[in-house]
């Protein structure tokens, strides 16, 4: 019997490999879904929540022109972190950064300080974070609560006058913080 196709032959070991390229694809993309969770999901919102609030708690009355802000660069400090909290400061530090520029009358924020700076009018203002536990953590049925306070000081070098501070105290679930953060 003599086929319709004159290149039959030719279609079953193409369909044979196609089949098994997809099987292969299916299985590797199968694989990738086993790796490290997205970002965004439980362990992210607790950090990203208490910077989110440091960073409207600044903004709300900051030291500077509020209408000026686009003229304003934040240098931040390294933060400064209780060593029993499972945060490190480059994790607060950049989550601090992320906050402040997802608001709306953001300055410009670089996760960079000098170690020195000479008295400037310029709008650049330095900010130490510090994140302390506040007592011991409660431990509740489905998770552990760590207290805290939060406190942001902003100055400007060589100038008094320019102290600001803002603070928060709160808890956060430490279940809910990146492991190694």
């Amino acid at each position: 019997m003599r086929s319709w196709f004159p290149h039959s032959g030719l279609v079953r070991p193409m369909l044979t490999r196609l089949a098994l390229a997809g099987l292969v694809l299916t299985l590797l993309s199968g694989c990738a879904g086993f790796g490290e969770p997205a970002p965004g999901n439980r362990e992210t919102r607790a950090l990203r929540g208490l910077a989110d609030g440091a960073a409207r708690g600044l903004l709300e009355a900051p030291p500077w022109d509020a209408e000026n802000a686009s003229a304003v660069t934040i240098l931040l400090r390294p933060a400064e972190v209780d060593a029993t909290l499972p945060i490190s400061p480059e994790a607060l530090n950049e989550a601090l950064a992320r906050g402040l520029l997802s608001q709306e009358k953001a300055p410009h924020i670089l996760d960079w300080a000098p170690a020195s700076m000479s008295r400037s009018t310029s709008e650049q203002w330095l900010l130490q974070a510090r994140l302390s536990a506040e007592a011991p953590p409660l431990r509740l049925s489905d998770r552990i609560l760590q207290p805290y306070h939060l406190q942001l000081d902003l100055s400007r070098s060589g100038d008094e006058q320019s102290h600001w501070r803002w603070q928060a105290r709160g808890a956060v679930d430490l279940d809910a913080l990146p492991a190694g953060s």
